[in-house]
């Protein structure tokens, strides 16, 4: 069963980073209804029904494990994990996506120590007297150097507490503190996350009027500008728009987790927008970003790529040829469609442009209402969809790169298969970052699930195992055409 809401946080935020060695400090604290209680929810009631789905049930147990393998990462920094103890991570994990738990993750001398209450079942309290010490002395097994960590488990009231280092967490005080009761009661899920070299994280899901609510500050790595530049909509995106987002300020945003250098050759546009219209054959997203130098842009891009192509491989690793000129690169023969990316320079600051398929050319400005809830001077992140239209348009587009490879086309994996069956069910979204000031961010969001189409699409992604490459198909070096 899914448990999207912890399962998404935990991708972002862990993600291992060096820390001062200050003594303990908390990087990670959360407080979780727990996926039995959000597949009841009655106040949001969609939330409840895709994670009761029946396709949903086949997507448990690749979300547990990998749960388990990030948690791994995170308080080993590897990424080999002994069978025994994979099955034992699995065995918590399952859980602690289950069941309404509370708990932290310090940093101190010795490595990232974890505590957990949890409200288990009866049946589940033996297991985890078992498998924590294993999954524990796993951990400083793995660790270099070796820690000495003292693993404790203690039963209290509605109550189990687990922690990995009694010394470091002892078990009276941390589990008053954990269990403490919350100020903001029938919340979903609270997240703080405060790693080291990434931005500061405090998000809260909570159920009102049919949506779920999410609200959060974000505390980037370096300033947020003031003032930010005035809003430059490109001229030809049009009605009928089915997701449409806009966005500027990302570099001091995304600065320490999301860095497009290593797969553009460049850092975040001035400005980038992306949109959708739609289209009953292909659904593909559009975009357009603001760059100053668009066609070095595009040389920057071909430096990276054009060598896994034919001719210039003998090997190829993708599909097709990449042709490029002065502003325009075309990959042609690798995909069912050419994708092209192109420098235009005739709107009133130059863009970079990537389509799929040519866009649906109307006279149809988009709508003034989206335009003045974007149009703030503030805003710094606009994203409104039909999210059941977006989860379809990303989930073809996040396969464009396996199909280059080689891969198969992903229709029949278990999380895909549940992507595809929630999506019709999930109504508007509409998500806003806002400045607050030069350090602080504000997200707001109303969503039927509390997850954008996006992000959906990136979990099941996340979840599903990758295709295997078919034979010859990117050995052979493509026909080179004159």
């Amino acid at each position: 069963m899914l448990r999207l809401v912890l399962c998404i946080v935990a991708i972002l935020a862990f993600n291992p980073a060096n820390a001062a060695d200050s003594g303990p400090q908390p990087e990670i604290q959360w407080r979780f209804a727990g996926g039995d209680a959000l597949q009841t929810q009655t106040r949001a009631p969609v939330l409840a029904k895709v994670l009761t789905l029946p396709e949903a049930t086949a997507v448990g147990p690749a979300l547990s494990r990998h749960l388990a393998e990030t948690w791994w990462r995170f308080t080993t920094g590897k990424t080999n994990i002994p069978p025994a103890a994979l099955e034992a991570g699995i065995a918590l994990a399952h859980d602690l996506l289950r069941s309404g738990s509370a708990g932290e993750v310090l940093r101190g001398t010795k490595g990232r120590e974890v505590a957990v209450a949890i409200q288990l079942p009866a049946d589940r309290i033996a297991v985890w007297e078992k498998r924590w010490p294993a999954w524990v002395g796993a951990i400083q097994a793995a660790r270099n150097p070796a820690s000495a960590s003292k693993p404790q488990l203690l039963r209290k009231d509605a109550w189990v507490l687990a922690v990995s280092d009694s010394a470091t967490q002892p078990m009276e005080s941390t589990l008053a503190r954990l269990t403490v009761p919350s100020p903001s009661p029938g919340t979903l899920l609270h997240w703080k996350s405060a790693v080291a070299g990434q931005p500061a994280l405090e998000l809260t899901f909570a159920p009102t009027n049919g949506n779920v609510r999410v609200e959060g500050t974000l505390k980037p790595i370096q300033p947020i500008p003031e003032p930010l530049p005035g809003w430059l909509v490109p001229g030809f995106i049009r009605e009928p728009l089915v997701q449409f987002t806009a966005a500027r300020g990302l570099d001091p945003l995304t600065a320490g987790w999301l860095d497009p250098k290593p797969s553009t050759g460049s850092g975040w546009p001035n400005q980038l927008f992306v949109w959708g219209q739609p289209n009953n054959s292909y659904r593909y997203p559009y975009f357009a970003a603001q760059y100053d130098d668009p066609t070095g842009y595009l040389k920057r891009l071909h430096g990276i790529y054009h060598g896994g192509f034919a001719p210039d491989s003998a090997t190829p690793r993708y599909k097709g040829e990449l042709f490029a000129s002065t502003n325009r690169l075309v990959l042609a023969g690798g995909l069912p469609l050419a994708p092209m990316v192109e420098a235009m320079t005739k709107e009133k600051k130059p863009l970079v442009t990537l389509a799929m398929i040519p866009l649906v050319k109307t006279t149809n400005p988009p709508s003034p209402e989206m335009l003045s809830q974007m149009n703030r001077p503030d805003m710094l992140v606009y994203d409104f969809e039909f999210t059941s239209d977006s989860i379809r348009q990303w989930n073809a587009a996040l396969q464009l790169p396996d199909l280059l490879e080689g891969r198969s086309v992903v229709t029949t994996t278990p999380a895909v298969r549940w992507l595809l069956a929630a999506g019709p069910l999930i109504g508007e979204c509409v998500t806003t970052v806002t400045r607050k000031d030069a350090a602080h961010a504000l997200i707001r969001r109303k969503s039927p699930v509390g997850l954008s189409g996006l992000e959906l699409a990136l979990l099941a992604k996340w979840l599903d195992p990758i295709p295997p490459i078919r034979l010859g198909a990117t050995n052979t070096p493509a026909k080179t055409r004159t």
